[in-house]
C-alpha cells in the first residue's frame, strides 16, 4: 500500500502550503543619543548660513574698585561668531511594481521605517564627526598620543574624573538636572564597570532626583552621566580606539534647514509614472536631511581615547 507523503508533492515542495509571518522583523538598530546633548536650531527659510555668537569671558581684573562719584574706565567685550552651512544627506530605495504588489508584507512602509533608521544613524555619525574632532583630548594611561594606545590602555575611573574636573576647572556649564553627559561604547562601559575603583558609581534608579534623565543613561560617576550607545564612531590605529566624550551643556549646536529634520518621500510605483517610467513599473521610498554642526566652545567638552575589552 502506497502512502502519499510530502516528498510526493514535487521535490522542491512548492505544492505545500507556507505560512508567512507578515510582521517584518526590523533590522537591529543602535540607540542614537548624540543629538540630545546638543542645542538644536531651526533655520528659517531663506537663510543659507546659521550663525551663532559666543561672548568671551570678561577678565576678573577688569572689575575694579570704584571711587565715589568717579566713573570706572570702560572696557570692550569680545564676541566671536561661528557659521554653519548646510550639508544634505539622503537615501533612496527603488522597487518594482511587481515586488510591491506581490510581497506578503507591506514592502513600502517597511522600507520607509528602515530608511528612517538609516537617516537617524547618519545624523548621529555627522554629529560625532564634529564633536570628536574637538581639541581637548586625554589618552588612557597618559600615553603620548593615539598611535601609542595599546590593547591594555583601557578606560578607568581616574580618567573619567580627570575629564570632569577639567570641564569644571573651565567653568563649563552642567546640564539641567546637574552633571555632564558622557556617551560611551558598551565595551568601554564594561571596562568602567569592571574597574575596582568604581566605588563612586550611582545607578540611574538611585538618583536623588531622577528627572531629566538622558535617553540611554545608566548611571553616573562623579557627576558624569554615563550613556551607553553602540553607534560610537571609533578611530583606526594600532588598536581600535574608542572615544568617550565628556560634554557640558551647549557644547555644540545642530542646525536643521527642514522643519521635520528628516523629510520622507514615498512614490509607489502606480503613482510614479514619468517619461522614463511611463507604466509606473518602478517606485521609490527615500528620505533626506539638511543639517550642520559646530562646537560652540572647545572648553565645554573633552574627549578620552582608549582601547576597550572585547566582551565576547
Amino acid at each position: 500500500m502506497a502512502t502519499t507523503t510530502t516528498s510526493n508533492l514535487e521535490s522542491s515542495q512548492k505544492a505545500l502550503g507556507i505560512y508567512y509571518d507578515t510582521r517584518v522583523i526590523e533590522s537591529l538598530q543602535p540607540n542614537l543619543y548624540f543629538e540630545q546633548f546638543g542645542t538644536i536650531e531651526k533655520v528659517a527659510e531663506g537663510n543659507y548660513t546659521s550663525r551663532f555668537f559666543t561672548f568671551d569671558q570678561i577678565a576678573t581684573s577688569s572689575v575694579s574698585s570704584l571711587t565715589e562719584g568717579t566713573a570706572p574706565t570702560s572696557i570692550a567685550v569680545s564676541v566671536s561668531a561661528t557659521d554653519v552651512t548646510p550639508t544634505q544627506y539622503g537615501v533612496v530605495v527603488e522597487m518594482t511594481d511587481l515586488v510591491a504588489l506581490t510581497s506578503v508584507f507591506d514592502l513600502i512602509n517597511a522600507s520607509l521605517v528602515e530608511v528612517g533608521k538609516a537617516m537617524a544613524r547618519k545624523i548621529d555619525v555627522a554629529i560625532q564627526t564634529v564633536v570628536n574632532a574637538g581639541s581637548n583630548v586625554i589618552y588612557a594611561d597618559d600615553v603620548a598620543d593615539r598611535a601609542s594606545l595599546g590593547s591594555s590602555n583601557t578606560l578607568d575611573v581616574t580618567e573619567l574624573i580627570k575629564a570632569g574636573q577639567y570641564l569644571r576647572g573651565k567653568s563649563a556649564p552642567e546640564y539641567k538636572g546637574g552633571g555632564f553627559a558622557c556617551p560611551m561604547h558598551p565595551n568601554v562601559a564594561y571596562d568602567i564597570m569592571s574597574d575596582t575603583g568604581t566605588g563612586q558609581w550611582i545607578d540611574v534608579h538611585k538618583y536623588a532626583s531622577p528627572d531629566n534623565i538622558f535617553k540611554g543613561e545608566v548611571g553616573a560617576i562623579n557627576g558624569l552621566r554615563i550613556v551607553q550607545t553602540p553607534n560610537i564612531q571609533t578611530f583606526s590605529s594600532t588598536v581600535t580606539v574608542y572615544p568617550t566624550t565628556v560634554i557640558g551643556a551647549d557644547a555644540y549646536r545642530i542646525s536643521y534647514w527642514l522643519p521635520s529634520k528628516i523629510k520622507s518621500y514615498v512614490l509607489p510605483p502606480e503613482n510614479a509614472s514619468t517619461v522614463s517610467n511611463p507604466l509606473g513599473q518602478k517606485g521609490t521610498v527615500g528620505a533626506k536631511t539638511v543639517m550642520g554642526v559646530a562646537i560652540t566652545q572647545q572648553d565645554r567638552l573633552v574627549r578620552i581615547e582608549s582601547a576597550a575589552t572585547a566582551v565576547v
